[in-house]
């Protein structure tokens, strides 16, 4: 996914006053130089009386549990002493308004964690923001009032500016308290898109926390507010730009570029809406995050109309004739080399757990996919459905870290207890649990998608800046409704399993399952299967793998278990498959058809023919099954592998147990 320019802005500007924290800005107005500015008396009391420095008050609480104790001496003291985060400058044009840019107050950023935003003036005293009065998001500027506070003195805009003429920036340079530097006009540059306006350029400099100050002249006139700082030019907004901008709504315009992790088109789409003004700011703050999720849930609705046909039509024949044989979850996507959807083989690393557990973690363009095998001790009721203890799990095996100071790291060990939990229905009829964190110090969020699994939940998980929680989670649930993932246990887990009635896909609501410590059967629409001792000796361990799939079925796409695989031991040396196989699509080729050619006539290793390898000492023999509704197109195939086999009789005899127990019905 794309994230929109401003959102992009703001998040810079946080994440540098995630470096850059202030203390209240008293103390002597200073240049550059450390020298009194040579500006006017009045200039001076402007500076003193009408810039502001605009903070963020920090999260009061941090639930994080360390791996050691954070060493807040490691930190300046002003630092971990203030309550509040310094994100730019502001300053007073009347006796009730102050203007700053629109990306240090952006109210289309509704961040969780930064909910309070105020100013404070060079004596320490905070005062929150009440009403926006006008802005603009493409100019760049916001005009706002705060509680209880007035001014006396403020500044007043000036509209001609000459280049070559004496300015001088006035800001919060990097939290360290208001600095005056000085510079010359050196003329003026159209903005970008369509060059609409003027951008001020001058020599004057600016750091991280200037953004929002006031361009001024030696006589204190404002001719324009500062934005940016590009290759040491310092970019500023005129006073004529701010000025002609109209007070009776806030227009907000965007062009995000849209995209998403599984397809290969994306779109470049304006968004436009506008705010009535005067208004509150929380509630002009939620009016834009609002608007921005429906239109964002209709941009990207729109963006999947436009990839290439999902299950139908010529681009879906890879993922028809693909299943799972592992049980890591797979995506299906849109290869943008040729526009097929087709499935996906992600690398992954393996972490073992306590008690023969295991976690496996695959990263792919800043999601992560986790599947975990639960450890024998812990129940699958926990380990599916407690989302503190899967995190704390994850954590455990997958270093996460906080910076605290320079580059003194600690590691995370648990995020507490999620701030908000919920569910997700998806597509397939699945029902996945869905959990995030808060971490406040990174004003970001830790979004978790839980799909219970027989022998362990899989996950979907991100870590997103805390405005763009709505997006990031239309996206999540856009990769469960194309995530792919076996139903695979121990015979006794799945019983657990199937008592967690809520988490019971819709494609296994009909299945019959008994174990009874000999005899192992399993019943669905298609398919009845039971095998005893005669088999094999199976046990609780033996473990009981379904990998349901989208397949072609009499010209359209239909989803249900291909593969039925029974492993008598956790080795994988002794079990039996029991697969669905499609006639392949004729674009496959000659070699695809010939191999479908080979299972209709029976051919090796569906012969019937028992065969044994003296060299592994292991023998194998399938078949084609008969079924009471047979299709053309459809063969089942039935394939028993064991070790040690003693003679080929043994084999047969095994094999025919297996097969006198399973009945095709379609």
């Amino acid at each position: 996914m794309k994230v929109t320019s401003s959102f992009k802005k703001l998040s810079a500007a946080l994440l540098g006053a995630a470096l850059f924290f202030s203390c209240a800005t008293g103390g002597s107005v200073r240049d550059s130089s450390g020298r009194e500015a040579g500006l006017s008396a009045k200039t001076l009391r402007l500076v003193q009386n009408a810039v502001f420095e605009v903070v963020l008050q920090k999260p009061e609480t941090d639930p994080v549990v360390y791996e050691r104790e954070l060493d807040w001496d490691q930190v300046p003291y002003t630092v971990r002493t203030d309550r509040y985060l310094s994100i730019g400058t502001a300053f007073a044009i009347s006796k009730t308004e102050l203007i700053t840019a629109f990306h240090v107050l952006n109210p289309g950023y509704e961040s969780i964690a930064y909910n309070r935003y105020c100013v404070r003036d060079s004596k320490g005293n905070v005062f929150e923001v009440d009403s926006v009065t006008g802005g603009s998001n493409e100019r760049d500027f916001l005009i706002f009032t705060v509680k209880e506070k007035t001014f006396q003195d403020f500044f007043t805009f000036e509209r001609n500016f000459k280049t070559g003429q004496p300015v001088y920036s006035i800001g919060n340079a990097l939290g360290e308290g208001i600095v005056i530097r000085n510079g010359l006009v050196l003329g003026t540059a159209l903005e970008e898109e369509s060059g609409r306006w003027n951008l001020l350029k001058s020599s004057a400099d600016g750091n991280p926390g200037n953004s929002g100050g006031p361009l001024v002249t030696p006589e204190g006139g404002v001719v324009a507010l500062v934005t940016s700082l590009r290759d040491n030019i310092l970019y500023s907004i005129p006073a004529d730009v701010i000025l002609d901008c109209g007070r009776t709504a806030l227009e907000y315009r965007m062009k995000p570029n849209y995209g998403h992790l599984i397809l290969a088109n994306n779109r470049i789409r304006t968004f436009e809406t506008s705010v009535p003004l005067p208004g509150d700011y929380r509630s002009i703050r939620s009016q834009l995050t609002a608007a921005y999720k429906k239109e964002y849930g209709q941009a990207m609705t729109r963006l999947f109309e436009e990839a290439p046909e999902y299950l139908t039509g010529p681009n879906n024949r890879y993922l028809l004739s693909s299943s799972l044989s592992s049980v890591f979850p797979e995506l299906d996507f849109v290869d943008k080399n040729d526009d097929n959807w087709k499935l996906s083989g992600l690398e992954r690393k393996t972490y073992n757990l306590a008690d023969d557990g295991v976690l496996m973690n695959a990263q792919v363009s800043g999601f992560g996919i986790y599947k975990i095998a639960k450890p024998r001790t812990v129940s699958l009721e926990r380990i599916c459905t407690d989302p503190k203890y899967i995190m704390d799990l994850v954590l455990q095996n997958i270093r996460m870290e906080r910076t605290l100071w320079g580059s003194d790291k600690y590691r995370i060990l648990s995020f507490g207890e999620p701030a908000a939990r919920g569910s997700y229905t998806d597509s397939l009829g699945r029902t996945w649990i869905t959990a995030r964190w808060v971490i406040g110090f990174n004003d970001e969020v830790f979004i978790m998608f839980i799909l219970p699994l027989p022998n362990g939940p899989a996950l979907i998980t991100t870590i997103q800046d805390s405005s763009h929680l709505d997006v990031y989670e239309w996206d999540m649930k856009k990769i469960c409704d194309h995530t792919h993932a076996v139903y695979s246990a121990d015979f006794k887990g799945w019983n657990e399993f199937l008592a967690l009635r809520e988490f019971v896909p819709d494609f296994l609501e009909d299945v019959r399952y008994e174990w009874d410590g000999e005899r192992v059967s399993f019943s669905s629409e298609d398919v009845s299967l039971s095998a005893d001792g005669n088999v094999f000796g199976w046990t609780d361990a033996s473990e009981l793998f379904l990998a349901p799939s989208w397949y072609a079925a009499g010209g359209t796409a239909a989803f249900g278990i291909r593969k039925y695989t029974i492993n008598c031991d956790v080795r994988g040396k002794e079990y039996t498959v029991l697969y669905k196989n499609i006639k392949p699509d004729e674009r496959f080729g000659t070699g695809a058809q010939e191999n479908w050619n080979d299972l209709v006539g029976e051919k090796y290793p569906f012969d019937g023919k028992p065969v044994i390898s003296v060299k592994d000492n292991s023998g194998s023999v399938g078949a084609v099954l008969r079924t009471e509704n047979p299709a053309e197109d459809v063969r089942y195939t039935l394939y028993l592998s064991m070790a040690d086999p003693e003679n080929e009789e043994n084999l047969s005899r095994r094999f025919d147990a297996l097969r006198r127990g399973i009945t095709v019905r379609k």
